[in-house]
């Protein structure tokens, strides 16, 4: 398959027009209740700390619109702990750059004093 330039730019502008398939209101795309979990997970995990048990946390979704069962908040909190440890671990494996490296002046300066020359 050949693909022209003009072509490439066609796609462009069709592309940069295109609205998702689910619309909802405010022009925000839906969310999968897995997609709204890992959103809030910071969130949740702050309420564990304070005290709310996973039952608790559950409720609060369910009276929100999102419904999940607490073993599947369990999971999804679980996983989007993971994921996070390992995007940290990745970064903290990517060396520093290099420190910059001091511009001298190009002026020579003489080892003997000009009077001894």
């Amino acid at each position: 398959m050949i693909i022209t330039p003009s072509q490439l730019k066609e796609i462009q502008q069709e592309f940069a027009t295109l609205k998702p398939a689910t619309v909802t209101l405010d022009g925000n795309r839906t969310m999968t209740v897995k997609q709204a979990i890992f959103t809030l997970a910071p969130t949740l995990e702050r309420m564990k700390k304070r005290g709310f048990d996973t039952q608790e946390i559950v409720e609060k979704l369910h009276e929100k619109g999102i419904e999940v069962k607490p073993q599947t908040l369990t999971k999804y909190l679980t996983e989007a702990r993971r994921l996070k440890e390992s995007k940290k671990s990745k970064r903290q494996d990517t060396p520093p750059p290099p420190p910059k490296r001091e511009q001298h002046s190009s002026f020579i300066t003489p080892d003997i004093p000009d009077d001894e020359l």
